[in-house]
């Protein structure tokens, strides 16, 4: 017999009395799992239904003899069930599913026991792994970190060993997180001591293999649990806890024992809830580390509960600190709660430390310290400010000491309100401490962004809320203060490198190590990141609900880590060893799994969407978990109330990749409730309505299986695989549907998607296919990439609209997130057009995204790039190094811009582009209205829910985005608008400047408006100001102050911004010719320049002199300076002769270094045409590429 039975994709035979949808058993895996470090084991049942079902398992030792498991709570058509196994008897079973149309049963199969793990095919090998000490602090911590191995390199995780520097062995736990479908490791976690002097680099070798002898000491019992008391020993350290009574003591190697902390809670009505614990349980036990969990609720004196907790304890041998996990647990739920009824709150929180002083010390900025008398506290009230016994100070460290105890709070005043308070006989730490005045947070100006939650002088959250705060205790005196700082702020971090990481095959085919294949990606996202932290300083992103999560670009939102920003972080993480890219995402995936996720629920529909259920999580809601406002609260439609079921912006990935490098189960709990509700109550009917859904889903589910490999994840992909089987166009690949308002705003919507919604379907389906090996997948992703080609490609402007509609306009940076499916496709079907296309448009993408720091951007335009690079170098021809260099020369090249002017397109002359609408108004080029020159841009439709109606392309980089401002100097904004119509009693329009720092607008600068009593007439609009110091970019905007719906038709023409000194004019004329529209005579002849795509200039190729002359028109008579764009070629410098009128004004001097505009003379011009001629002597090494007239 065979030590276990597979069955995977079989339909079962059925004992059923009705036909019509009767449930099948489809997807069927029936899997022996050995427990680790154990004998036993259990059988693993996953099983998908034709229609949703409920479902139970029959089983026993005897096909005469099963007993039933409970069946399932509701009807799914996804299905999991463990059953224990006993001994070295098999097992058999049965599977029954139960619909309204009919009963279907399985045949009895039976199971025998699992086989041992294999051992490996790898030998020995060694890994060096570096830590860095980076506090300038000497020190000894412990560790706990993940690496991944290659699939059947290992089977036990006690073939491995760890060895300071090859010298000395380190004691170390090993527990293996996650195993290939080999079942060989994937995920091994680590723990261990490791000491550092102070900046001290240190290389640890890790060997692994089936010759390695690991040196394991002598194992004593370290748990001891009479069902009352729960005793764990970890080297010197002993934790006590008697469940009766709920109290405990830590004890260190001086014998001396600390009560355990209580959590105290008081309501607002002044009344007392003390945390009783519950649940006592050991989660790991090892010979370096322990962590013991206690689980309950805060109840009061008349027995009542009130919000849940849970502590974790982590003990290490040889440390004399023990690690405190707080997790607050808002899981206070009923089915008939409405809306407003889950925000409850208290009026405080404090973790109280019995001790036999009355007084404490606390650790203030500089190595300073202060007293705490009893009755005194220090309150962290801003991020910026604290106060301490009626002395200020900016930010405390947040580290107390009373007696023999010390106690450190990590993070202390980047998750403020904080406070430690000294007490007869107590400290207190406030985790969420009294606020004084109560007034304090009322009324603010900027309330939405730091202090919703905090706003009458308590603290109101939404069910299904937690937050986890950590903290350190140990002996006073045990380790300096800037080893407590150390440890707690800038704890030590062991790196694999990066080539182990990549190459593992563990984080999935992601570009290969820094610098090899696209260095300029490297030093953008390390910019990036940098910018990232210091906006957050700079607007102060900060609060316990807050941190780790970055400011929403909907105005008045979080953006609850859009695009999965721990993803992001951590992949450039293993691909640099870069450790500012785990930081950022250890604290948004700490921030996410805490506040993003619902963790409690009873169904209770209390706001937007149906009933609510554990594991969906809040998408750009205002305060993270909405419940704050009313619904539309300053225009922010169902977000203002919170909506935590829109399948297009869930993710898990970061979360996932976050636990396995770390061991965290609150990331990985969060990470699995989310990764069940998609698996399970989603997909009982799962349907979308746009890519992006399938495409999200997709990947969060495939990150599920990826971390776990369990095939209940993966079996949730087939479901989610079908609609897009059944929607899919036949040619296209995916839905092509009517588009949706903002997508497409013409009268009669177009059909297809959007490119980046297609980008995302297609990284999930990669995932999906790379699990399955389905060739039917990757042939689906082709046509997918061939559909964008066809729908989206503007040829003109070698880059994808946003949607198929053929009036959207270009996303710039779209490829950078359709990029990966696109190139995966191009190298299965060996397309060569595609793979060129692929290429350049990523490569332009990632010129546009180059700079941009906002987390929604960041995210987005890195969350699947690193997958992109690796298919993209799989391509024959020049490498994205040496095409992004060509093209980030040409786009940042000032003289390649279309005019010399500071708003890159002007007039509307060649075109609207740099130039979009919002939601519903349409932006189109109008050749029959102008204000001067031949066109203007012109807006129409019904507008709403955005307030503006014409403005320019931002965080989209070169060459139309505003970037040539200079701090510190005084402009003039003035531009020509004319309302044809508007609604009656809408607002009236004018226009604003917003200036840019790294990402975020920072001021902006309105102008006078427009004269609705004067509705058709073209007004001028203008203002004056100056920029910001560090401004690196703006962006302008026609708008309003409404978001109603209104009806409008307007045109702008001749936007100017000027130094405010210059010269004014009502209009400022740029009148160019190409040098395409040139009549050419003599040598003179037309020709690709060679480097810029499109870009056709008047040279001499075989040396024989010629001219070129220009016809421009000019709308008035005024004073115009003329300028010739010009550049040498190769090393060739010389002169342009140049005549006006047949007269001549000048000779234009060009140099071989770059495009530059040249001044060539000035003259006072009358309205009409005229004529420029350009003249080439012989040999003439040069190019002409535009003539220009201008009153600037």
């Amino acid at each position: 017999m065979l030590r276990y039975i597979q069955i995977i994709g079989l339909v079962l035979a059925t004992t059923a009395c009705a036909i019509a949808q009767q449930p099948e058993i489809e997807h069927l895996s029936i899997v022996p799992i050995l427990h680790e470090r154990s004998n036993d084991w259990h059988v693993q049942v996953r099983f998908t239904t034709s229609v949703p079902a409920v479902c139970h398992v029959e089983d026993g030792p005897a096909a005469d003899n099963l007993t039933a498991t409970d069946p399932e709570p509701e009807a799914l058509r996804n299905h999991r069930f463990d059953i224990a196994g006993v001994g070295n008897a098999s097992r058999l079973l049965r599977i029954v599913a139960v619909a309204e149309a009919g009963e279907t049963a399985s045949d009895v199969v039976e199971v025998a026991p699992p086989a041992d793990f294999p051992r490996g095919n790898v030998t020995r090998a060694e890994v060096p792994l570096t830590v860095i000490e980076t506090a300038g602090v000497a020190r000894t911590e412990p560790v706990a970190f993940g690496i991944p191995l290659p699939e059947g390199a290992l089977g036990h995780p006690d073939s491995v060993r760890l060895s300071d520097g090859g010298q000395e062995l380190l004691p170390i736990d090993r527990t293996v997180l996650v195993r290939w479908p080999d079942r060989t490791i994937k995920w091994l976690l680590l723990s261990t001591n490791v000491t550092l002097a102070a900046n001290e680099t240190k290389t640890l070798t890790l060997e692994l293999g089936t010759e390695v002898q690991p040196s394991i000491p002598m194992i004593v019992p370290r748990v001891r649990d009479d069902g009352d008391t729960l005793e764990v020993t970890e080297g010197a350290t002993v934790l006590r806890i008697t469940r009766s009574t709920g109290e405990g003591t830590i004890s260190g190697a001086d014998g001396e024992m600390t009560p355990l902390p209580v959590s105290r809670l008081t309501a607002t009505d002044g009344t007392v809830f003390t945390g009783r614990i519950e649940h006592v349980e050991v989660e790991e036990e090892g010979l370096h580390r322990a962590v013991v969990l206690v689980r309950g609720h805060h109840v009061s004196e008349a027995g009542e509960p009130f919000y849940g907790f849970e502590m974790r304890y982590f003990l290490h041998a040889g440390d004399p600190f023990v690690r405190v996990d707080h997790i607050l647990q808002h899981d206070i739920v009923s089915a008939e709660m409405e809306y407003g009824e889950e925000m409850k709150s208290f009026r405080s929180l404090d973790l109280v430390f019995p001790t036999a002083d009355n007084s404490a010390t606390v650790m203030l900025a500089d190595g300073a310290s202060g007293s705490l008398s009893s009755g005194q506290r220090l309150f962290q009230y801003e991020d910026n400010a604290y106060d301490m016994a009626g002395s200020e100070g900016t930010r405390a460290p947040g580290v107390a000491t009373v007696g023999g105890l010390t106690v450190a709070v990590r993070d202390f005043w980047q998750n403020w309100p904080k406070a430690f308070a000294a007490e007869d006989g107590a400290l207190a730490v406030g985790l969420y401490p009294a606020i004084t005045p109560s007034d304090r947070y009322a009324e603010r100006p900027n309330e939405q962004v730091l202090y919703y939650y905090l706003r009458d002088g308590n603290y109101t959250f939404r069910s299904g809320f937690e937050k986890r705060h950590e903290l350190l205790i140990g002996p006073a005196g045990a380790a300096t203060p800037e080893r407590l700082l150390a440890r707690m702020n800038e704890p030590l971090l062991v790196t694999a490198p990066p080539e182990w990481y990549v190459g593992s095959g563990a984080v999935h085919q992601i570009a290969e190590v820094e610098g090899r294949e696209f260095p300029a990606y490297d030093e953008t996202l390390s910019a990036c990141v940098d910018s990232h932290v210091d906006i957050r300083e700079r607007d102060r992103y900060y609060g316990l609900m807050n941190f780790g999560d970055w400011w929403g670009e909907r105005t008045n939102n979080w953006g609850n880590i859009e695009y999965d920003l721990q993803h992001a972080c951590l992949t450039q993480y293993f691909r640099t060893g870069d450790r500012r890219f785990f930081d950022v995402a250890e604290e948004a995936a700490r921030h996410n799994a805490d506040v993003d996720v619902v963790h409690s629920a009873a169904g209770q529909v209390a706001g937007p969407g149906g009933p609510r259920r554990v594991g969906q999580a809040w998408v750009h809601s205002m305060g993270h978990t909405g419940g704050y406002y009313p619904y539309d609260y300053v225009g922010m439609s169902i977000y203002s109330q919170g909506y935590c079921e829109n399948e297009g912006h869930m993710w898990s990935q970061g979360n996932f990749e976050y636990w396995l490098l770390t061991g965290d189960e609150q990331v990985h709990r969060a990470a699995l409730q989310l990764s069940d509700w998609l698996a399970g109550p989603d997909t009982i009917n799962f349907d979308y309505g746009n890519a992006r859904v399938p495409g999200w889903m997709g990947i969060l589910t495939m990150s599920a299986w990826f971390a776990t490999h369990d095939p209940y994840y993966l079996n949730a992909m087939h479901l989610i695989y079908e609609p897009v089987q059944e929607l899919g166009d036949p040619q296209a690949g995916l839905w092509v549907h009517k588009l949706s308002s903002g997508h497409c705003d013409c009268e009669e919507p177009h059909y297809g998607e959007a490119g980046f919604m297609a980008g995302v379907l297609m990284t999930a389906l990669k995932y999906y296919y790379v699990a399955t090996g389905d060739p039917e997948i990757a042939e689906r992703i082709v046509k997918i990439a061939n559909w964008c080609v066809e729908s989206l490609y503007d040829p003109a402007q070698d880059n994808f609209r946003y949607t198929s509609c053929p009036n959207t306009s270009v996303a710039v940076s779209s490829p950078m997130i359709m990029a990966n499916g696109m190139a995966f496709a191009a190298n299965y079907s060996g397309d060569e057009a595609l793979m060129e296309l692929v290429r350049r448009t990523f490569t332009r993408a990632f010129v546009a995204f180059a700079g941009s720091a906002n987390g929604k951007s960041f995210a987005y335009a890195t969350c699947s790039a690193p997958m992109a690079i690796h298919e993209v170098s799989k391509f024959t021809g020049p490498t994205l190094a040496e095409l992004s260099g060509q093209l980030l020369e040409v786009a940042r090249d000032p003289g390649r811009q279309r005019l010399p002017s500071i708003v890159p397109n002007p007039d509307f002359e060649s075109g609207i582009e740099g130039w979009r609408s919002r939601t519903g108004g349409r932006i189109s080029l109008s050749t029959d209205v102008a204000h001067s020159g031949r066109a203007s841009g012109m807006v129409e439709g019904t507008l709403e829910g955005q307030n503006e109606y014409f403005v320019t392309y931002y965080e989209s980089g070169p060459p139309w985005e505003i970037m040539a401002l200079q701090p510190g100097e005084r402009y003039r904004l003035q531009l020509w608008l004319r309302v044809d119509e508007i609604t009656e009693g809408a607002p009236a329009p004018n226009a604003r400047i917003a200036t840019r720092v790294r990402g975020r607008t920072q001021a902006a600068f309105a102008t006078n408006y427009y004269d609705l009593a004067r509705i058709g007439e073209w007004q001028l609009l203008e203002t004056e100001f100056t920029v910001p110091a560090e401004t690196d970019a703006a962006y302008i905007a026609v708008n309003t102050v409404t978001t109603d719906p209104r009806t409008v038709r307007m045109y702008l023409d001749d936007v100017a911004i000027v130094p405010a000194a210059a010269p004014r004019r009502e209009t400022y004329v740029r009148a160019m010719v190409e040098a395409a529209d040139a009549e050419a005579t003599g040598g003179v002849a037309l020709v690709p320049e060679g480097i810029m795509d499109g870009w056709n200039v008047l040279a001499t190729p075989d040396g024989a002199t010629g001219s070129a002359t220009f016809t421009l028109d000019l709308p008035f008579e005024d004073d115009y300076t003329l300028l010739l764009r010009a550049k040498g070629t190769a090393d060739g410098t010389g002169q342009l002769a140049t005549s006006l009128d047949g007269e001549p004004i000048g000779n234009a001097s060009v140099a071989g270094d770059g495009w530059s505009w040249t001044d060539v003379g000035a003259a006072h011009l009358q309205a009409g045409q005229h004529t420029v001629t350009v003249s080439f002597a012989a040999g003439a090494e040069l190019m002409l590429h535009s003539v220009l007239l201008t009153n600037e």
